[in-house]
C-alpha cells in the first residue's frame, strides 16, 4: 500500500470518530426531528411552470404529505437581469436571482417559522432563439431546485423548535 494510500485510509477511517467526538448527529438521521417532517407537511399551491418546478421538488425533499400537520406556503420571485451586451446591443448573458419566502403553518393558521431564501445562477443566450429559450428554462429550474433545497434544509435545522 502506497504512502498516500495509507493516509487517506487512515483519515477515512478515523473521521466517524472525530465527528462523534465533537457531538456531530445527522441531520436526516433516523429518529431526529428532521426525519420526522416527512410525510407531514402539506404545499400551498403554486403557479405556473416554476411553481411546477419548486412543488416537484420540495415534494422530492418533504414526501407527498399523507398525514398534513404543517402548511409550507411560499412566495417566490425571480429578477431576471441583462449582464453581457454586444456593441449592437444585443444580450448574451442574463443573471437570474431568486428570493423566496417561506411560512410554515399548522392547521389552525399558526406560523411556527419562517425565513427567506436566496439563490442565482445565469445563462447564456447566444445561438438560436430555441437554444436560448432551453437555457432559459434549465436556468429556471436549477435556480428553483436551489431555493427549494434551502428551504428544505432551514426547515430541518429548526424542526426542533417547532416539530412535535
Amino acid at each position: 500500500m502506497s504512502l498516500s494510500s495509507r493516509r487517506t485510509f487512515l483519515t477515512l477511517a478515523a473521521t466517524p470518530l472525530l465527528l462523534a467526538g465533537c457531538g456531530f448527529t445527522p441531520i436526516y438521521g433516523e429518529g431526529t426531528t428532521a426525519n420526522a417532517m416527512y410525510g407531514k407537511i402539506a404545499l400551498a399551491p403554486f403557479e405556473g411552470q416554476t411553481g411546477f418546478d419548486m412543488r416537484e421538488r420540495l415534494e422530492s425533499r418533504l414526501g407527498i404529505a399523507t398525514d398534513p400537520q404543517f402548511l409550507l406556503g411560499v412566495d417566490l420571485r425571480i429578477n431576471r437581469k441583462g449582464l453581457a451586451i454586444t456593441p449592437d446591443g444585443s444580450i448574451t448573458r442574463y443573471n437570474l436571482k431568486g428570493i423566496a419566502d417561506f411560512t410554515v403553518e399548522r392547521s389552525d393558521g399558526t406560523v411556527v417559522y419562517s425565513d427567506t431564501v436566496e439563490a442565482f445562477t445565469a445563462y447564456n443566450a447566444t445561438g438560436t432563439a430555441y437554444a436560448t429559450r432551453v437555457a432559459a428554462r434549465d436556468a429556471h429550474r436549477r435556480l428553483v431546485v436551489t431555493l427549494a433545497d434551502k428551504i428544505v434544509t432551514l426547515m430541518a435545522i429548526s424542526a426542533r423548535e417547532w416539530l412535535p
